[in-house]
């Protein structure tokens, strides 16, 4: 017998004026991720356990930045234009041309709902055995603002009431639409078919498919899910809270494995940190999209970390800014009010205070002093500084790169070094100090 095959349709054509931005809803970001990614993300995520034929998103007609965003970090995914923009059940009908032959089942989602799961996908999916129509839905805290979802005296789904068209019995409901559902292809716009426009906002109703069914004695599952897994982002309240959800997610995965946040509440991961058991996080630090850091790795008050490596037992701040292309070789040390961009430090080198080091290759155990700056840019290219192992760099240094210091070099406080310095050399360049006898006040 052949498997049961599924495809996906995302929801993303809604113009997301609430935001108040010029940036598209669904490429905002939540946890250093483009909301519409999150979804995307979660379908590949189960692909072992599901058989999916394709992934269509609907966008509006000038979703240009969407689709840009799309194709240019997936594959195969369908762009789907919604020219007119007349509700959710005219978005779903835009994909008719696409489906209407498909033999396989379609599950719908929304395209602001960054907490979705992969067990909301697969409960969907479970209901696909018995129903040849579901949905997922949600017993929410404060449902103001939600669909309800009114049940017969069997406990059978019977409709969907939006909220602006509840009376007040209905909006005492607590059992609330989540907007995503599963359906035959072909039943799915036969319901369509008979959707009619809202009198009140001139639009179609997706939800009107689940009144039409019950009506036609189509029996409909439903699945229940957690209201975070819902939560759909609209406005930037939404954004935070979506922030705010994900965030303690991600600190109680990092907490499991093995990580010491000393307090979780003021530290914030991007969706892709990578991070080993035995880490010990202080407070306020933030991790942007793209670390990796390595067991017993000792991170201190006020850093900010972002597209770097971190290799065992290093330590780190407090108060170190961290930028993209930086790795940290065991036993390195950045010490407070430190920025390193772009470069290599080896092990148990360390670069202690107030420094700067970019597009650099700091060698093994060698110690950068206080002050110390990487003069990398000339104005035009970005230029490279090499130091070799256990070599010494005293404090308020300038290195003019391109710049070479061999191993076990030392480099004399307050010099400005502009050549080359060879091995087991010592280099010094500054003014001679004159000593002036002061003059007596009148």
């Amino acid at each position: 017998m052949q498997n049961k095959t599924f495809s996906f349709m995302i929801l993303a054509a809604g113009k997301g004026t609430r935001m108040k931005s010029n940036k598209p809803k669904v490429l905002h970001e939540v946890a250093g991720k483009p909301i519409i990614s999150h979804i995307i993300d979660k379908i590949l995520s189960i692909r072992n356990n599901i058989s999916i034929d394709r992934i269509s998103v609907v966008l509006g007609k000038e979703s240009r930045e969407i689709k840009f965003y799309i194709e240019n970090n997936y594959k195969d995914i369908d762009i789907i234009i919604q020219n007119n923009q007349l509700g959710t059940a005219d978005a779903v009908l835009a994909t008719e041309s696409t489906f209407k032959n498909y033999k396989g089942k379609l599950i719908i989602l929304c395209g602001d709902t960054p907490l979705i799961t992969s067990k909301l996908l697969l409960d969907l999916r479970k209901l696909s055995k018995n129903f040849r129509l579901g949905l997922s839905g949600f017993k929410a805290t404060d449902p103001k603002g939600y669909g309800r979802i009114v049940l017969n005296k069997s406990n059978q789904v019977s409709t969907i009431i939006e909220e602006n068209d509840a009376n007040n019995l209905q909006k005492k409901i607590d059992l609330c639409n989540s907007g995503m559902y599963i359906s035959e292809a072909k039943l799915l716009y036969s319901l369509l078919s008979k959707v009619k426009f809202n009198s009140k906002n001139k639009e179609m109703y997706l939800t009107d498919i689940i009144y039409i069914a019950n009506k036609d004695n189509i029996k409909i599952g439903i699945t229940y899910n957690k209201e975070v897994e819902s939560l759909g982002v609209n406005d930037r309240k939404g954004l935070a809270m979506a922030e705010k959800e994900m965030q303690n997610i991600l600190r109680e995965k990092a907490m499991k494995k093995g990580v010491t946040l000393i307090s979780p509440e003021t530290v914030f991961f991007s969706i892709d940190t990578k991070i080993s058991k035995d880490v010990h996080i202080e407070p306020n630090v933030v991790f942007g999209p793209g670390v990796k850091i390595g067991e017993g790795v000792r991170i201190k008050a006020f850093c900010h970390l972002e597209g770097v490596t971190i290799k065992k037992n290093c330590t780190i701040g407090p108060f170190a800014r961290l930028r993209p292309g930086t790795i940290l070789e065991e036993y390195s040390k950045i010490g407070n009010f430190v920025e390193v961009k772009k470069s290599k430090i080896k092990k148990g080198a360390k670069v202690n205070h107030l420094s700067y080091v970019g597009d650099a290759d700091i060698g093994s155990n060698v110690n950068i002093g206080a002050g110390v700056i990487t003069c990398n840019y000339d104005g035009v290219n970005k230029n490279k500084t090499t130091i070799g192992s256990n070599s010494f760099v005293g404090s308020n240094v300038s290195l003019v790169a391109p710049l070479k210091v061999g191993s076990n070099a030392l480099i004399g406080a307050g010099s400005v070094i502009t050549k080359d310095v060879p091995k087991n050399m010592l280099a010094v360049e500054r003014n001679k100090q004159v000593t002036i006898k002061k003059r007596n006040k009148k």
